[in-house]
């Protein structure tokens, strides 16, 4: 695989992890509001954005950062419950305008942290396993 088609992979599965956990805070929200309201919301929506680009490295053997899943779904699990100040919260136009809002912002992020799972760990730094005298 070249190094370009790579960086793609990384760009687009940042951004998928972090619509995962987007979607999964949308429709939480939905079915249980007093359950999937403020900060529950977005540490649940955290956890499954990270768990999905933590599940796409294992099992799909492509470049996906945990870090980058995770931070794009908290930004837009943040805003589309705060779209609720505006909109009914819980409802289906909020579960269109502040996912909207919420995507709008939060899977360009995570889309744009996503070559962060093309690091290597610096082996230079690592320490000897023994160190002969």
């Amino acid at each position: 695989m070249t190094t370009t088609l790579r960086v793609l992979i990384a760009i687009a599965t940042g951004a998928l992890s972090s619509l995962v956990g987007l979607l999964f805070a949308i429709a939480g929200g939905v079915v249980a509001w007093t359950v999937f309201r403020g900060v529950p919301c977005i540490l649940l929506a955290m956890i499954v954005g990270g768990l999905s680009a933590f599940a796409i490295r294992r099992f799909g053997s492509l470049p996906a950062s945990p870090i980058a899943g995770a931070t794009g779904a908290m930004i837009a699990a943040y805003l589309a419950i705060a779209s609720g100040e505006v909109v009914s919260p819980g409802s289906f136009d909020w579960a269109v305008k502040g996912g909207l809002y919420g995507a709008m912002i939060g899977v360009p992020m995570g889309a744009a942290l996503g070559p962060l799972a093309l690091r290597r760990p610096d082996k230079e730094n690592e320490r000897p396993e023994s160190i002969e005298p």
